[in-house]
């Protein structure tokens, strides 16, 4: 009767001790990221596919003369339009693309720079 306890114990220790790896190798995993060029009036790349839970950075060029801002104008049912800052040179600015579908965008500033991101 005295060796019950023990056994229990020791095999009680011996499950916290296997469960414990597998806890501290349950760490949270940084989105994807995909980096996006706003250079003087282009977007680069103007077309780009992603995976639902991406991060997109828009990074403004270091030698752009021009002031540049990214607007999200068209977006699937459910997704919060955005503005970035404007800025000319050294900028960026993120968002997580979490919804599927078509994301339109655009620089207020110029007409013609559009941007296209498919989220699968």
């Amino acid at each position: 009767m005295p060796r019950r306890p023990i056994v229990l114990l020791a095999a009680v220790a011996a499950l916290g001790a296997a469960a414990a790896p597998a806890a501290q190798g349950a760490k949270k995993r940084k989105p994807p990221t995909k980096t996006v060029k706003l250079v003087d009036n282009a977007f680069l790349p103007a077309k780009l596919k992603v995976k639902a839970g991406t991060k997109v950075v828009w990074k403004w060029d270091v030698a752009n003369s021009n002031p540049h801002d990214v607007k999200l104008v068209k977006a699937p049912k459910r997704v919060k339009r955005f503005t970035s800052p404007t800025g000319t040179a050294g900028v960026t600015f993120a968002r997580t693309l979490k919804v599927r579908g078509t994301y339109r965008l655009l620089c207020t500033y110029h007409a013609n720079m559009r941007q296209t991101i498919v989220v699968r």
